[in-house]
């Protein structure tokens, strides 16, 4: 331990910095409103790994690299430490400088909080409160070793989640000092030696320019979930999305750092799944929108048979895709889902978005490049039915309240949700929300949505797929759960859960068509 403190402390909301029991699936329970976490739950279910002085066994994956790189600047571990967010007073102290804190959701704001109020409020379930993400990282901001030195402290926000802070001008009210947009490998070194230096600094720092794979660093704590990155970016531009996503795509090299990572997460991280994280796994290689399938092929068979070397029982899979992709390059699914499913099925994130061609060419002209706007709903349904015949179970995302929908887009979805009906897919609807909007309003503009007959039809049908196929899969949801008896009683709890909810949805579906008729 050191009594002095560390000089730059990292660390996350609670609720981010807890592998939930080896499943970043199960993690997503964050976004439950604080009613349903008493403070003895909350400690049971986000648990962190650590050691007695408080370092983390696994990280965030992007806190891992914030730290990855600071090492890299010369900096070292009795320097920098990522610190348990429940033992700070174990790694703050007198020469602490610099509390760095990731988030992932730090005012509740997110999509994901938005999706569970209103799962929450069409079952008819309390929501009370705010996100328990949230409220773990108000949590973080009013430990006793953080007002006990807060003096002496810069606290600098970063992550995913960060433009929250600046959106919602809760930036002084919170006493943040420093909140970083973007990639963190070039600007954020550089802050951070400042910071120590005692030098002012821009209390907002912006680094969307996208970093060169070169200077990426490799992690040197597991990450959270057992992942990888492979790529950044993708290149599609979508208006929605971040300008770091927005960037063209970025492949990493195997030798020598996809692979230092994967035998790090598996040697100390304890991971017998290693999950290749990319926004657009397929393109892996690519220069431009068209994949390279030989690029994307030899990177698997590579990661396999490293993977494979420790056992027979260790698996690999990826996370993110689009439709556009899937659907262009049939053969190449079927080539590397047969080595990463051959244990049986896995899930693929895919971000829908919008079936409207309207929409489509106003806010993500490129989403269904090479394909036309017009196809884009055909594309969808064509690209999640190659999935599944290839053991993907897709978790998809369609957003609504875009700027400028009408209810012919809304109807557009409706008829995708049709053509989907048949295939192995959950469909989340998710809120877009004006952010200086939604810190005036709170949710109201949720309940906005809700109230629209059309909108609220839509996320009924979408839900009870949903849940339809959530109770299908119960077993894959807790498959990466350690222990097993967490593992089932868990599966139990959602197996609930799951019922009582669709069991409500589908009588408001029926009650609906009913007053129709």
């Amino acid at each position: 331990m050191r009594s002095q403190g560390y000089p730059i402390v990292l660390t996350g909301e609670i609720a981010t910095m807890s592998d939930t029991f080896g499943s970043s699936i199960v993690g997503f329970a964050n976004a439950l409103p604080d009613n349903y976490f008493n403070t003895w739950i909350a400690r049971a279910f986000f648990r962190v790994k650590s050691d007695e002085e408080g370092r983390v066994l696994r990280a965030p994956y992007g806190l891992a690299k914030v730290e990855a790189s600071l090492l890299a600047h010369g900096y070292s571990q009795k320097d920098v430490i990522i610190a348990d967010p429940y033992k700070l007073d174990k790694v703050i102290g007198p020469n602490t400088r610099i509390l760095g804190i990731y988030v992932m959701d730090p005012l509740g704001l997110s999509f994901g909080s938005g999706i569970i109020y209103w799962i929450l409020k069409l079952a008819d379930l309390p929501y009370k409160g705010m996100p328990y993400i949230a409220k773990s990282f108000l949590q973080v901001l009013g430990h006793p070793a953080v007002k006990k030195y807060r003096k002496k402290l810069k606290i600098v926000v970063g992550g995913p989640a960060a433009w929250q802070i600046v959106d919602t001008g809760m930036q002084d009210k919170l006493g943040i000092d420093v909140v970083y947009e973007g990639e963190f490998e070039e600007k954020g070194p550089q802050l951070f030696t400042a910071l120590l230096r005692g030098e002012e600094v821009p209390r907002r720092v912006v680094a969307y320019k996208p970093v060169p794979p070169e200077i990426i660093p490799t992690i040197v704590t597991p990450s959270i979930g057992g992942l990888v990155e492979v790529t950044r970016g993708c290149g599609r531009g979508c208006q929605f999305c971040t300008p770091t996503i927005s960037g063209m795509i970025r492949s990493i090299p195997f030798e020598g750092h996809i692979d230092r990572e994967i035998r790090l997460n598996i040697e100390r991280g304890g991971y017998k799944e290693i999950t290749l994280h990319s926004d657009e796994f397929f393109r892996y290689g690519a220069k431009g929108i068209d994949p390279n399938p030989d690029k994307v092929l030899e990177l698997t068979k590579k990661v396999y048979k490293l993977v494979k070397s420790y056992g027979d029982d260790y698996e690999i899979t990826t996370d993110f895709t689009t439709a556009a992709v899937v659907k262009q390059a049939p053969k190449l699914v079927k080539e590397v889902s047969e080595y990463m499913n051959e244990g049986g099925w896995h899930f693929i994130e895919m971000g829908i978005e919008t079936a409207s061609p309207r929409l489509l060419k106003m806010h993500m002209p490129n989403k269904a490049l090479p394909y036309k706007p017009e196809q884009y709903s055909e594309v969808v349904e064509e690209a999640v039915g190659i999935l599944n015949d290839n053991k993907w179970v897709v978790v998809g995302t369609m957003i609504l309240n875009l700027p400028g929908e009408t209810d012919s887009d809304v109807i557009h979805n409706l008829e995708l949700l049709d053509r989907l009906k048949r295939l192995k897919i959950f469909i989340f609807p998710l809120p877009f929300i004006p952010m200086g909007a939604l810190r005036k309003r709170g949710f109201t503009i949720l309940d906005k949505i809700l109230q629209d007959p059309l909108r609220r039809e839509f996320i009924l049908k979408a839900l009870s797929k949903t849940f339809k196929e959530a109770k299908a899969f119960n077993w894959l949801i807790v498959k990466r759960v350690e222990n097993f008896v967490v593992r089932e009683v868990l599966r139990l709890i959602a197996v609930g859960s799951f019922t009582l909810v669709l069991d409500r949805y589908l009588k408001k579906l029926e009650l609906s068509r009913v007053r129709k008729n």
